[in-house]
């Protein structure tokens, strides 16, 4: 499994005072677990951003905090301004890899759909994310959706239907669809407008003046 190296050190100023911690390009941070005491830590920021893009929030960092030993730990909660959405701090939880973990994994859509191809369907898609339980060492950096089984108008891909590790235990509902084909809208409107009976009578030329001839 991929893991990413940060550097960070153990923080001092809280509360209102970390703002002089920003000042200086670092972000406040907090590093706890069920074997590591809650630490507030700060991390340089742009090695912070390199570090989230990469990781996301499924792979693990290997936080090392000066004059500590490693801790390997996942980003749980990143809180970003509102306005210019930097990231103001963020959440590290202590994983250890022999006790088992939850996490959402991102799912991705690979191969191309043969009822979109040759029936020109709609590929619509459901939800993006999968919450797992597995040890730290297996967790995937996301999960493939095979769509070259939606062969079929209406056919669709349940989080029941992935194929995974066993080592892998799914908590997401397993009737959540992640990925359906739903028919060609402009062919079903033009149908709809096909059959549909019209209620409106037609005006015939010169009925108007008609009628206002008869009335004088």
């Amino acid at each position: 499994m991929e893991q990413i190296d940060l550097s960070a050190e153990v923080r001092t100023e809280v509360g209102k005072r970390v703002g002089r911690s920003r000042a200086q390009g670092y972000v406040p941070a907090v590093v706890y677990g069920s074997h590591y005491a809650a630490t507030p830590i700060q991390v340089e920021s742009r090695a912070l951003q390199k570090a989230l893009a990469r990781a996301g929030g499924n792979t693990l960092i290997r936080l090392q905090i000066t004059g500590r030993e490693p801790v390997a730990v996942l980003a749980r909660e990143v809180q970003r301004d509102t306005l210019k959405h930097h990231i103001i701090h963020v959440d590290f939880q202590q994983v250890v890899m022999n006790e088992k973990i939850t996490a959402e994994v991102p799912l991705r859509l690979v191969g191309e759909a043969p009822a979109v191809r040759e029936l020109g369907g709609i590929l619509v898609h459901g939800i993006d994310r999968l919450e797992v339980s597995c040890l730290p060492g297996d967790l995937p950096p996301a999960i493939d959706v095979d769509l070259s089984q939606l062969t079929r108008l209406h056919d669709s891909i349940a989080v029941a239907g992935l194929n995974l590790p066993s080592s892998i235990t799914v908590l997401s509902d397993p009737e959540t669809i992640i990925a359906r084909i739903e028919a060609p809208r402009i062919s079903e409107a033009v149908e709809e407008a096909v059959e549909a009976p019209t209620s409106v009578e037609p005006e015939v030329v010169g009925r108007r003046e008609r009628a206002a001839a008869e009335e004088e």
